[in-house]
C-alpha cells in the first residue's frame, strides 16, 4: 500500500508531519511526501522519505490558468504514483488534489490546517474558495478540522455535509522530544517570544505595540521575533519595518530558525496574538509541552490551547492594550505561579494533543476505507 502526504511547502510537511510519515513508514507501508521544493527538501530526502516536487503549486496565487495546470500536476504526479491512498493538506493540494484523485480513482482525504487568507479577507476570493471547495469536497472521503469552529462554518454554508466532517485534535506533538531542560524562573528581565511567520495577522504589530506599552510604563522586559518573513504572503511585514521597530528599541528580530526548541526554552512566555485563520498554531502547541505560559488571542484554533488563568492568558483580538494588560499579569507572577502555568500546559498537551493518539487515528481511517493495518 502506497499513501501519499502532499501539502503546500516541504517545510510544512517536514515540521509538522514528518513524525506522522514516518509512523507509516516504520509501520511496513510505501510513504511518499509531494509537495512544492524549498529549503526542508533535502531534510525530507535525509529522513529517508521518498519525495516528489510540485512545480505549479503557487500558495497566494488566484491565476486559474495556474491552478489549471496545478490540477494536471498532480493527474500526472498521482497517475504514475499510483497511491492507494492520499493525505492533502491546506487549500490548493485540498482542491486541486482532490480533484485529481477523483479523476483517477483514488480515495483522500482533505485536512483543513486553517482557512488562511481567502477566508480572512472575504469578497469574490472567499466565494470562489467557498465554491471550490464545496465542489472538490464532494470527491474527499472525508474533510477534517484542527478546531470545531472551521468545521461548523464549512456545515453551516453547507459546503460540507456534517457526517463527512471530523475534527483531529490539531496535528499532534511529539511529548518526548519538546520538553524542557531548563526550568522556569523568574528573573529582572522578562522575555516574551511571538514565533511565526511574520505577517501581520498574526499579530506580530499587535505584539510590538503592547511591548511599546509595557515598556513605557518602565518594564523591564524583552521582546523577541523568531521566523521568516513572508513576502509571498499579502499580510507579510517588511524587513524595513522590522529594522525600524528595532531600531526603536521595542523588539529584537532573530530571523528565521530550524530549532524553536532553545528560544522556547529561554523565554518566559510565548505570546501569539493572532488573528490569522488558525487551525491550531504548532507554537503554542509546543510552547505548552515545553511548559511555557502563553498568551494568545480568542481566536479559533489558537483559544483551543490555552485554558485562560491556568495554563496562559487570552486576550482580545487586534487590541494591543488588552494584551499588554495580560503580558503585564504575566511580569507580576511568581517563579510558583509561572512553574504551575507551565505544567498546566504540558498535562493538556499529554491528555489532548499527543502525537501518538493522532497517528493512530489516521491509521484507524486508512484501515477504515482501505483495509490498512496490522
Amino acid at each position: 500500500m502506497l499513501i501519499v502526504f502532499s501539502g503546500n511547502t516541504s517545510w510544512s510537511m517536514y515540521n509538522f508531519r514528518i513524525g506522522l510519515v514516518k509512523k507509516f513508514l516504520e509501520s511496513g507501508y510505501d510513504v511518499c511526501i509531494v509537495a512544492p521544493e524549498d529549503d526542508y527538501t533535502q531534510k525530507i530526502n535525509d529522513a529517508g522519505i521518498p519525495f516528489v516536487g510540485i512545480k505549479n503549486l503557487k500558495r497566494a496565487g488566484t491565476n486559474p490558468v495556474e491552478d489549471y495546470m496545478l490540477y494536471k500536476e498532480y493527474k500526472r504526479v498521482y497517475s504514475k504514483l499510483k497511491p492507494d491512498f492520499v493525505f492533502h493538506y491546506t487549500i490548493k493540494p485540498n482542491n486541486y488534489g482532490t480533484l485529481a484523485c477523483k479523476k483517477l480513482h483514488i480515495p483522500c482525504i482533505s485536512i483543513t490546517t486553517g482557512l488562511g487568507n481567502a477566508f480572512s479577507k472575504g469578497g469574490l476570493l472567499m466565494n470562489f474558495v467557498k465554491f471550490l471547495y464545496k465542489f472538490s469536497s464532494a470527491y474527499a472521503k472525508e474533510v477534517w478540522f484542527l478546531n470545531t469552529d472551521d468545521k461548523e462554518l464549512f456545515v453551516k454554508n453547507k459546503i460540507i455535509p456534517e457526517d463527512k466532517s471530523f475534527i483531529l485534535p490539531g496535528e499532534g506533538i511529539n511529548l518526548n522530544f519538546f520538553k524542557s531542560d531548563i526550568p522556569v524562573h523568574k528573573n529582572g528581565v522578562t522575555t516574551f517570544l511571538l514565533v511565526g511567520r511574520m505577517l501581520y495577522d498574526k499579530g506580530v504589530k499587535v505584539f510590538v505595540e503592547a511591548s511599546d506599552i509595557l515598556l513605557k510604563k518602565g518594564y523591564s522586559i524583552s521582546s523577541l521575533l523568531l521566523g521568516q518573513i513572508d513576502l509571498e504572503n499579502p499580510e507579510a511585514i517588511s524587513s524595513d519595518t522590522l529594522s525600524k521597530w528595532q531600531k526603536d528599541g521595542l523588539v529584537k528580530y532573530l530571523g528565521p530558525t530550524a530549532d524553536v526548541k532553545p528560544f522556547i526554552e529561554n523565554a518566559d512566555c510565548v505570546v501569539l496574538p493572532s488573528y490569522y485563520k488558525e487551525g491550531i498554531p504548532r507554537v503554542l502547541l509546543e510552547a505548552a509541552c515545553m511548559e511555557r505560559p502563553i498568551i494568545t488571542t480568542e481566536n479559533p484554533g489558537c483559544r483551543d490551547i490555552v485554558d485562560d488563568g491556568i495554563n496562559g492568558y487570552l486576550c482580545e483580538i487586534k487590541n494591543p492594550k488588552a494584551l499588554a494588560e495580560k503580558m503585564e499579569q504575566l511580569v507580576h507572577l511568581s517563579t510558583m505561579q509561572r512553574v504551575n502555568m507551565g505544567k498546566a500546559g504540558r498535562q493538556k498537551m499529554q491528555s489532548k494533543f499527543d502525537e501518538t493518539h493522532v497517528i493512530n487515528l489516521y491509521l484507524e481511517k486508512c484501515k477504515q476505507y482501505i483495509g490498512i493495518g496490522h
